[in-house]
């Protein structure tokens, strides 16, 4: 492929993939994602095997997920074509924008994106899929207000059965991970709650998931503990434009509270 020969065509990396943007002869742009498929983590006995995966994957049907449209399987890479989504990841729009904010009608459009998107693929009909880096680096935005899950594959080519060390190099990232994580080493359907529930912060606040060594979680649980002050939390840019939005946000607050946990509280038991 050409696209990915050239490393000006890079728009992403990921832990274990590249996003190239191909351009098709119809002038028609795409997504090229490269997986670095190493032995340590694949487990997929074959590239047949996880080729059935992709195509299943593929079968997924919800708008707020990123599903191959077509694949090329290589001797150490697999190649995937996806939709283009135009406006780059969340986290580029949410916290590297020069000067500008998303309003809560897209921030919250997001939000019900991703969960519905989740939703898909935790009721997916062969079995839930887990996401084993959700974060706002890896939602793509199509618009502002259109949500694209990435990275669904990983869960197809990691496996748990290998040393934890390898699991522990691909699987979430800090700020997203659930605290029952570091001694479990075991990524599950509360543990992708709770990284949901983290993104949800990200959008209320305004805050990355980690910022100046302290994550966002933690910020967030310290200063709810008076949900009269909860006003503090969220991102006054916002929350001060109308007293309809701010109920709204104070609403979804209590969501993404519930979010972070009820993961805390399944990994207790």
């Amino acid at each position: 492929m050409e696209a990915v020969s050239d490393p000006l065509n890079i728009v992403l990396n990921t832990k274990i993939s590249t996003y190239y943007k191909a351009v098709m002869p119809s002038g028609i742009s795409y997504f090229v994602k490269k997986l670095n498929c190493t032995d340590r983590i694949s487990q997929s006995s074959s590239h047949g095997s996880f080729g059935q995966e992709l195509e299943a994957l593929g079968k997924v049907n919800s708008s707020n997920i990123m599903t191959p449209l077509a694949y090329t399987l290589a001797a150490n890479n697999a190649y995937l074509i996806y939709e283009l989504a135009f406006k780059g990841t969340l986290f580029d729009i949410l916290h590297q924008s020069s000067g500008t904010s998303l309003d809560w009608a897209s921030r919250c459009s997001i939000g019900v994106g991703v969960a519905q998107g989740l939703a898909s693929l935790h009721g997916c009909s062969t079995g839930p899929v887990l996401l084993f880096d959700l974060t706002s680096k890896t939602i793509m935005l199509k618009s502002t207000k259109e949500p694209k899950i990435g990275d669904i594959e990983l869960c197809k080519m990691i496996d748990p059965s290998k040393s934890t060390s390898s699991l522990s190099a691909v699987a979430g990232s800090v700020g997203y991970i659930p605290p029952e994580y570091a001694y479990t080493m075991r990524m599950t359907l509360a543990g992708n709650v709770y990284s949901f529930g983290v993104i949800l912060l990200e959008l209320l606040t305004g805050k990355q998931a980690v910022s100046e060594g302290t994550e966002l979680a933690k910020w967030v649980l310290r200063n709810s503990t008076q949900p009269q002050k909860w006003d503090r939390i969220l991102d006054f840019r916002v929350s001060r434009t109308s007293p309809s939005v701010r109920s709204q946000m104070l609403a979804v607050l209590k969501i993404a509270l519930a979010c972070i946990n009820a993961s805390s509280e399944q990994g207790q038991r």
